[in-house]
């Protein structure tokens, strides 16, 4: 059972970082419709994952194990060598696949974080006002010196 529920995980992560790689590509030509679609399926592959982790973490607290990365060790080290041995790659296989979708989410809001000061700096200019003359309110929105918004409130 474990070791169905750790492949489904490893597909479902797999197709999350596939669409994370997608992102990637629709981040460098601004697409922003293609964007939106883009999110909208990254969001139901996020959805699949976190039902899948519930189902192993389930699985783990009905065998009387803990549902975290303990108890999943100690499940491991409980099942006959044979056992052992598939749950271990598998595991391993989720844990890669795992690292890739987060170094690629890593270099996707690297991405959107260089084109939003990009854009502010370009809108900075385009307004006429001092890119050194602002704030950050606690949004890490910028505020600009002159205009009424507080800077603190009581």
């Amino acid at each position: 059972m474990l070791a169905t529920l750790l492949r489904e995980e490893t597909v479902a992560v797999e197709a999350l970082a596939q669409q994370l790689r997608c992102e990637y590509e629709v981040l460098k030509t601004r697409d922003a419709p293609e964007l939106e679609q883009i999110l909208r399926e990254k969001l139901v592959c996020a959805d699949q994952l976190r039902k899948l982790i519930a189902a192993r973490l389930d699985f783990l607290r009905d065998q009387g194990f803990a549902a975290d990365r303990q108890g999943f060790i100690a499940y491991i080290a409980a099942v006959s060598p044979d056992t052992r041995s598939v749950l271990s790659t598998l595991a391993v296989e989720l844990e890669n696949a795992a690292e890739q979708a987060r170094n690629q989410n890593e270099i996707n809001g690297a991405v959107i974080a260089a084109s939003r000061s990009y854009i502010e700096r370009a809108l900075t200019i385009l307004s006429g006002r001092d890119p050194l003359d602002c704030l950050y309110d606690q949004g890490t929105r910028k505020i600009f010196s002159g205009g009424h918004t507080p800077i603190a409130k009581a």
